[in-house]
């Protein structure tokens, strides 16, 4: 990589995991979990853990915004200071 936006290019858009990958073992890990949490609750349990996991949702999504704000941000930052001639942003 010569420069900071070849590396932005290049950076993979989804990372693909293997079957035995950490990733979907764990994933896997708290499907059975909550499947047998989700077993031994009553209805009224099950709502209050879906309205968290609702709320969760919401915050997850408000954060994932403002990563993507900031790196938006950065991203047109970099791209002035190449306009304006700066080579060498590294």
């Amino acid at each position: 990589m010569d420069n900071i936006l070849e590396l932005l290019y290049d950076l993979p858009s989804g990372k693909t995991h293997g079957q035995d990958s950490p990733f979907v073992r764990t994933a896997r890990i708290k499907v059975e979990n909550m499947e047998m949490l989700n077993a031994t609750m009553t209805d009224e349990q099950k709502e209050l853990l879906e309205a968290y996991f609702d709320a969760d949702t919401k915050i997850e999504g408000m954060i994932q915004f403002d990563r993507f704000r900031y790196a938006f941000h950065l991203g047109a930052q970099l791209m002035a200071e190449i306009i304006k001639g700066k080579e060498e942003v590294l």
